[in-house]
Formats: structure tokens, sequence, C-alpha cells
């Protein structure tokens, strides 16, 4: 089978496949969910389980033994017979339903990664829904996962046998469910990683090929953008202050701003060991970037010699700045500001004219200013084109 054969799904198509396949009637069926480390497999079946309200039986496959899945022999008194006493672990016919739940949430994990033994005794469970002999609670449902073959040393390709039944199918990452999970649904969450996953999609998950890998070398993924976001999250916690803000002549205005600090060394150190080092680097190059953006009221006051960024990103961040700060300003702060986007120029100060563009109305004044600004930044208003700038002499970064 061609690996345009197999099943790909996104999360979120995932969640909708497992939760089906979990609804069939009589029986339920048994979803397996393959696919590479750190992608985010186990969440999505945890949300399938909090969203049944179903208690989370989570067992890694790869560290049991046969044992741990049939149970441990014991004598029947009144047969006199061996017999297998299942571990507490499974809940079987007769047993209660916890408090607060509805069923259980057997997830076999790692199920790729198990042992010959393991594997055997799993058999039972996914065909049979046996433990040992024993029946299976009604109210338990059950669901596979594992890594497939090509991702690591200890997963192998399922025999047909057991991958005929169940449901297989792959996860692929995406970055529209990773985002919007960030945005919506984790607790945690950071804006500027998620705004930098948005800028970068590439950097969601940037694998290296496993032979090409040095020992210990990490790479981006999901999981691990997800521990980035607690160092991130760790470096503000440390390093934003609150301070009054200005105007744009520089009068305090009563209102509080934050501010922050580049990335530290630690916090790097951190991060290129949850995501790798390159998009580590990437990250803290755009966030030290914008963290260090000049306030719109200073280019007010220098519009010659105040610093212009030297990447896209912060060049676009400040151009939406300045045009809601060009709209509220009198006309002398407005010249100083043309003066500054005619620095920055090209794309960047047709940019600028969308923004403030965007806040005008269809009235003649506001078409006046309209008029006037593109005359002021040399902008075509029917082609929308202007040239090229960028001049960023005065403070150097360097």
């Amino acid at each position: 089978m061609s690996s345009a054969d197999i099943l790909k799904l996104s999360p979120s198509e995932c969640y909708e496949f497992i939760t089906a396949a979990l609804s069939m009637k009589p029986n339920p069926q048994v979803p397996y969910i393959a696919g590479p480390p750190a992608i985010g497999k186990s969440q999505v079946v945890a949300q399938v389980a909090r969203d049944a309200n179903a208690k989370m039986i989570d067992l890694r496959l790869s560290q049991m033994l046969s044992e741990d899945m049939t149970g441990l022999p014991e004598r029947d008194g009144k047969r006199g017979k061996a017999i297998y006493l299942p571990f507490e672990t499974f809940p079987l016919e007769g047993d209660e339903v916890p408090d607060g739940y509805s069923g259980w949430m057997l997830f076999l994990d790692e199920l790729s990664s198990a042992t010959e033994e393991v594997l055997a005794a799993a058999y039972s469970i996914i065909l049979d829904r046996l433990v040992g002999g024993k029946k299976l609670h009604p109210k338990c449902l059950v669901v596979a996962a594992g890594n497939r073959a090509t991702d690591s040393a200890i997963a192998r390709e399922l025999p047909d046998t057991l991958i005929t039944r169940m449901l297989p199918v792959e996860m692929k990452v995406s970055n529209k469910d990773w985002t919007y999970w960030a945005e919506h649904e984790y607790a945690h969450s950071n804006e500027a990683v998620v705004e930098f996953i948005k800028k970068n999609p590439k950097q969601l998950y940037a694998p290296t090929k496993a032979g090409e890998r040095r020992e210990l070398e990490t790479y981006a993924t999901p999981r691990g953008w997800e521990k980035a976001m607690a160092h991130v999250n760790l470096h503000e916690k440390m390093t934003k202050v609150e301070q009054e803000g200005v105007d744009s002549a520089g009068v305090p205005t009563g209102q509080m701003v934050t501010s922050g600090q580049p990335i530290t060394p630690m916090i790097f150190n951190l991060m290129a060991a949850a995501v790798g080092s390159m998009s580590a680097r990437s990250f803290k190059d755009e966030y030290d970037e914008n963290i260090q953006l000049p306030f719109p009221w200073e280019i007010s006051q220098s519009p010659s010699s105040t610093r212009i960024p030297s990447s896209g990103i912060g060049k676009a961040r400040l151009m939406t700045d300045l045009g809601k700060f060009f709209l509220e300003s009198d006309s002398q702060t407005r010249d100083s500001v043309l003066i500054y986007v005619n620095r920055v120029g090209g794309e960047y100060s047709e940019l600028f004219l969308s923004e403030v563009s965007s806040k005008l109305k269809d009235t003649p004044s506001d078409k006046k200013l309209m008029t006037m600004t593109a005359e002021r930044l040399n902008i075509d208003p029917l082609l929308g084109t202007a040239p090229r700038g960028g001049s960023s002499s005065g403070s150097s970064p360097f």
C-alpha cells in the first residue's frame, strides 16, 4: 500500500473520526490513530474522552508486560482450576461507573511499540473485549494509537490480522487546528508564539530525517511549541513591566502600557531544547525585533533619526500602529509620521496608507486627507505603488 492510499486526517478530523467510530451501535468500533511523535495524537483522544465524560485510562504499551494486560494466575478453589485475576486497571462487567463519569476510555497508546507478548494480549481486548478471559464493562470505550514504523526504531508494522479489525487512520499536522487550539482551548497559550506560527507555518512541524539527526538533536513539533509557550510565558512574567503611556506630545496619558525585554539566553536554551536551535533562533529574532519597536510618539518627535526595524514583520507591525496613531494626531504630528513612513518606503508605505484608508469614511474631509497622504508618500492612488525607501540613517541597531 502506498502512502497515498493511507487515510490522512487533521486533528479535528481525527476527533470526528474517533467520535463516530465509538458511537457505532450495538458495538463500538476501535479506531487506531497512527502518526509521527509529538503531533498531538494523545491530546485528541483525551479531548474525545473529556467530551464523552469518560474516565481516561492511558496505557503506554511499550512499558508493559503481558501479565499487565492479562492479569496474574490464581487458583479457583471451587473448580480446582487456574484462572487469571485482572488488574484493577481494567473496568470489567459488574464494576460500578466512577462518580461523575458516564464510563471509561481505555487508551492503548504506543501499540506499535509493544512487545510481541503484549501485542498478543492486546488482541483479546481489541477483538473480543476480553481481559484475562473476563469481559470489559459495556461502557468502556477502546481507542488505540502508535507511531509509524518509519518514525522510530522501536515501532513496528502492525500485523494485518490486527489492522483489519480496527479502523486505522494517520493523523497529519494542521496549522489551522493547532492555532485554533492555542488561541481558544489552551489555557496557557502565548500570543507571541501563536503569531509566529501563523506567519511561519512551516515552523510548526519541521522534522529532520532520523538518519541525518545528531544524537539528542530536537526539531520543531506541535508538542515542542506547547513547551515553548510555557518558556515565553515565564520570560514575560519575569521581564514585562508596566509604565504610563504618553500622547503624541510626550504628555503622560494616565494609561498604563506594557513593555518587555528580548529573549534571555536561559529562555533561548529552553526553547532550543524544545523546538530545535534553528526554530528557536527564528522565534527569538522576530520576538526581539517586535519587542523593541519604537513607540509612535517617539517617531513623531524624531522622525528622521528613529530606528527603522530590520525585519519585515517588525516594519509591518509598526505601520499598523502608526496608521492608528496618525488618525488620532494633529497636523504637525501627522507630518512627522509621514516623514518616517517615507523613510521606510516601499510596500510598507502602502500598508500604512491601507491602514489609514480602512478607518476613513466617504466624506469630503476624509477624502482630502487620503489624497494628501497618498501624495506625501508618492503613492499612485490607482496603482497603489510606492518608491522603494528604507534608508535607516540615524541610530543603527549595530
